[in-house]
């Protein structure tokens, strides 16, 4: 199962956890399901998502939060660096 955070920054600058969910799959059934969900619970969609490279979280998000920003993870794209380009170039 896939453990999926929705994390935000309360008024003092610290990251709470407000929602959460648990997925069988990372598929875009899946992501279209807790999205839906989120929206239910919440009343309104967040003013932005920061995810990793999930391919079916990105055909989704746009899809169900057609005006959200939505930004990739540094954390993930560093770590990912030197599979996707040259060692060369991942050094600077």
């Amino acid at each position: 199962m896939v453990f999926t955070p929705f994390t935000g920054v309360d008024n003092h600058r610290r990251c709470v956890t407000f929602a959460a969910g648990l997925l069988r799959r990372e598929d875009v059934p899946s992501y279209m399901w807790l999205f839906n969900r989120f929206l239910d619970a919440m009343g309104h969609a967040p003013q932005c998502i920061i995810s990793d490279q999930d391919a079916s979280m990105a055909i989704d998000i746009p899809e169900v939060f057609p005006k959200i920003i939505h930004r990739l993870c540094m954390w993930h794209i560093t770590n990912k660096i030197t599979t996707k380009v040259d060692n060369e170039l991942a050094k600077d």
